[in-house]
Formats: C-alpha cells, sequence, structure tokens
C-alpha cells in the first residue's frame, strides 16, 4: 500500500520551505535578486517601448539579467563586507530602476 500526501500537505510543505528560505540572508538577497531580474524582463522583452520590438534590447537585457543571475550564484560563497556591498550596489541600481516604473504608475497609470 503506497501512501500519496494530500495536495494541501504538500502546498504547505513547500510554503514552509518558502518560508525558512526567506528567513536568511542569502534568501532575501536572492529574492532581491529576482524582483530586479523580473523588472529586467518585463521592461525589455515583455513589455518594450511602442515602436520597438524586444530583439531590440537583446543586449540591454541579457547583460543586466546575466550579472544579476551571475550575483545570486556569487553571493554565498562571498565575505559579509563583500555581500553588503553587492546588496548595497544592486539595491540602489534595483531602486532607481523601480523609480520609472513608479513614477508611470502614477503619471500614466496601471496598464496591462
Amino acid at each position: 500500500m503506497s501512501t500519496v500526501a494530500h495536495p494541501s500537505s504538500e502546498s504547505r510543505a513547500a510554503a514552509t520551505r518558502v518560508a525558512a528560505a526567506l528567513r536568511s540572508e542569502v534568501g532575501l538577497a536572492r529574492l532581491g535578486f529576482g524582483v530586479i531580474g523580473l523588472h529586467v524582463v518585463d521592461d525589455n522583452f515583455l513589455q518594450p517601448e511602442p515602436g520597438v520590438s524586444a530583439s531590440d534590447h537583446l543586449v540591454s537585457g541579457l547583460v543586466p539579467l546575466g550579472l544579476l543571475i551571475g550575483a545570486a550564484a556569487i553571493y554565498p560563497k562571498l565575505r559579509a563586507g563583500l555581500r553588503g556591498a553587492l546588496a548595497l550596489v544592486f539595491g540602489v541600481l534595483g531602486a532607481v530602476g523601480g523609480t520609472e516604473a513608479a513614477y508611470y504608475a502614477q503619471d500614466v497609470g496601471l496598464s496591462g
């Protein structure tokens, strides 16, 4: 007789694993890198400016994504001071990149 876990217990276990990961510094940093990466993908590939195709943004989209993936990969291996500096640099860049979205949400309104 095999035992099959109920979907609710599986989803609860997954939620517990996610919550445990987000309690750590590395988990929070990776979440931040992911949010910035999501904004880069949205801005460059999913919703490019009118008259511009997503293929026109290959370099300006893939280079920041590569840097974000690299930063997320090496982050746990760095010493505390370098982790702080990396988080500061990407945090400032993410905040500056997010001001454009905040401006358009307030001035033009949300779309799509």
